[in-house]
């Protein structure tokens, strides 16, 4: 065999490595973690400050997540006033698993049941009022 054909061969299996790794790619579509991304990065700044009021408080928030219950501690200086609160759990790699609590309280904790999550990493973002004041806290927890 002569270089010429040597030549010819590789750049036919290089064409057919890379046609493969294609149809492989198209079978497996990644999900986008919101449909609505431009939206979402519109409000962004307010989330931005919302996190940092989060951070300055005196405590942060404890999240103990678990496959049936959540439980959230807020810090002790919101005792008393109303919070509303929204909880978001997403699965990284199963959009079919992600969560989302919605939920009041006037307790300095809250235990919210019946998740039934399945077990691995989720990101969980608690978005938070208290006060006419909004507070946002995300985090990377592990479900047992």
């Amino acid at each position: 065999m002569n270089w010429g054909k040597a030549l010819a061969l590789a750049l036919i299996a290089f064409a057919a490595m890379m046609a493969w790794f294609m149809i492989k790619a198209s079978q497996h579509p990644s999900p986008l973690v919101t449909e609505d991304y431009y939206g979402a990065e519109l409000k962004y700044q307010q989330r931005i400050d919302a996190t940092g009021r989060a951070n300055a408080l005196t405590a942060p928030v404890g999240m103990d997540i678990q496959r049936t219950a959540a439980v959230l501690r807020f810090p002790a200086e919101l005792k008393g006033s109303p919070i509303t609160a929204t909880l978001t759990l997403l699965r990284p790699n199963d959009p079919q698993a992600d969560r989302m609590l919605r939920f009041t309280t006037d307790s300095a904790a809250h235990h919210a049941g019946n998740l039934d999550l399945s077990a691995g990493r989720y990101n969980a973002a608690l978005e938070w009022e208290a006060g006419g004041v909004k507070y946002f806290t995300e985090r990377k927890v592990y479900v047992p």
